[in-house]
């Protein structure tokens, strides 16, 4: 398969419009927000979070992209959505359908599992237009508490990818690696972008969490290699909050099925004067289809 044929992933949390953040609340860092995702250069992008009056702002900055996904309120305009971005001159949208996190998928707002918020996944099927191959993206949002709705939420999402496609899986999980809801993905045949990737990707946005205020050209290492010995470090985290140095999680993730293959895989780290464009950090793979 030529270079051409790859394609550029991505999944970003990018943290509610609504939120009051003091001076990390929407208005103040939506153009950071906006370069960022711009930045990842990704064919197909997978959006958590993200408000009708978002999503606008970002396809306005955003040219040359599409957008679908519903709310997750009322499976049309109101609450956060899991937004599909995908780059219209590569890829065609064919279908797309959100479901909910619950015993009734097909109901809007519906909530299952002991959940305190509805949860969604966007399921979206593409076209990609230089080689007339189908593929799936699924783009969610897990819950964070109780981890019985996590837990669930992920065994329904496995069951609602159609074999019959190569799909990459993308989003929030609020779980960490050793998460029952990991394990899930894994044991369905996912493969983490990280674990199944060559030695982890030198971009030059990769996450450098001892250097606090990256330029926009400055070429950080990855977070944990040695680059002396080459040795694999674990896969970054990606929460550190809007200073980058708060705890850190590894809760997001991008997971592909066995039709993939996987060139690298970073954690992108983007600061427009001094600000984080969101408390969570981008994860972008580059894969072939087998």
């Amino acid at each position: 398969m030529t270079a051409a044929a790859s394609l550029r992933v991505a999944t970003f949390n990018i943290r509610n419009g609504i939120a009051f953040d003091w001076l990390d609340s929407w208005p103040f860092r939506r153009r950071a927000t906006a370069e960022a995702v711009a930045r990842l250069d990704a064919d197909v992008a997978g959006l958590q979070e993200a408000y009708g009056f978002q999503l606008r702002y970002l396809l306005r900055h955003l040219p040359g992209y599409g957008a679908t996904g519903a709310g997750r309120s009322d499976g049309r305009g109101r609450g956060e959505r899991c937004a599909v971005l995908y780059r219209s001159a590569r890829l065609a949208l064919d279908d797309s359908v959100t479901r909910w996190f619950s015993d009734t998928p097909e109901v809007p707002g519906s909530t299952g599992w002991g959940g305190r918020l509805p949860r969604i996944v966007t399921l979206a099927r593409l076209i990609d237009t230089r080689t007339g191959g189908r593929f799936g993206f699924a783009d969610c949002h897990l819950e964070g508490w109780p981890p019985v709705a996590r837990h669930r939420s992920a065994e329904a999402l496995v069951g609602w990818l159609d074999p019959a496609l190569p799909w990459i899986v993308a989003g929030d999980f609020n779980a960490e690696p050793d998460d029952e809801a990991v394990l899930t993905m894994l044991e369905a045949g996912f493969r983490d972008v990280f674990t199944a990737s060559a030695p982890p990707s030198t971009r030059p946005d990769a996450y450098a969490p001892e250097r606090q205020d990256l330029p926009a050209d400055s070429p950080p290492p990855l977070e944990g290699r040695d680059a002396a010995a080459n040795v694999a470090p674990a896969p970054p985290t990606t929460t550190g909050g809007f200073s980058g140095t708060e705890a850190r999680r590894r809760i997001d993730y991008v997971f592909v099925s066995e039709h993939w293959l996987v060139d690298e895989a970073a954690v992108a780290a983007f600061r427009r004067h001094r600000r984080l464009p969101s408390d969570h950090f981008p994860v972008v793979a580059t894969l072939r289809l087998r």
